[in-house]
């Protein structure tokens, strides 16, 4: 009975993780795209350091709507091209859970680097839409993909209000509450 009781608490540990796994994808999802983080940029400038930082934060949300608008333009015609990509992207992820299980790994971070990997992987990927006359459908939705994402990350406005001095002062407006409050506002769609 004592061994059943620990499986039981390893699963509930389990079921709670994955719990919060898939509340922290939603609200990572619903940060990615709520109607009051976006204002034009003051300056350009500001708006350059804005792109740059989004780009970066929000790369993985970027590239899986770059991809997911590759494969819809390649499903009508081209869906042996398209079935591989997928099968492109598991190999992706798979590659990423290695790195993610194994992190010490010499074998996966030394030998198999992720850059070498990456620039394997597209240039399988491209040779293969080359091949198969796909080129046009990829250049359609990078055409569509390429400015939603530049749209987004110049005009996304930051959650964090943690800022240099003289960003503080002008974006708070003098607010003596702590930056702490401030953040809870905006994650409660307040401001």
């Amino acid at each position: 009975m004592a061994t059943y009781g620990g499986v039981l608490r390893r699963s509930a540990a389990v079921v709670e993780r994955a719990r919060d796994s898939v509340r922290l994808t939603r609200k990572a999802l619903a940060r990615f795209a709520r109607p009051q983080s976006f204002a034009a940029p003051p300056h350009a400038e500001a708006a350059a350091v804005r792109a740059v930082r989004n780009l970066r934060s929000f790369r993985l949300h970027y590239a899986l709507l770059l991809w997911v608008l590759l494969l819809a333009s390649l499903f009508p015609r081209h869906r042996a091209t398209m079935l591989f990509l997928m099968a492109a992207s598991k190999l992706a992820l798979l590659y990423g859970a290695l790195l993610k299980a194994f992190p010490n790994s010499a074998l996966l971070r030394r030998i198999l680097d992720r850059r070498i990997s990456a620039a394997l992987a597209l240039t399988v990927i491209c040779a293969e839409l080359v091949m198969t006359g796909a080129v046009p459908q990829f250049l359609l939705a990078m055409g569509i993909g390429v400015p939603l994402v530049l749209f987004h990350a110049l005009f996304r406005v930051r959650d964090d209000l943690t800022a240099s001095g003289e960003e503080t002062a002008a974006g708070t407006g003098g607010d003596p509450r702590p930056i702490s409050e401030k953040k809870g506002d905006l994650e409660m769609g307040s401001r």
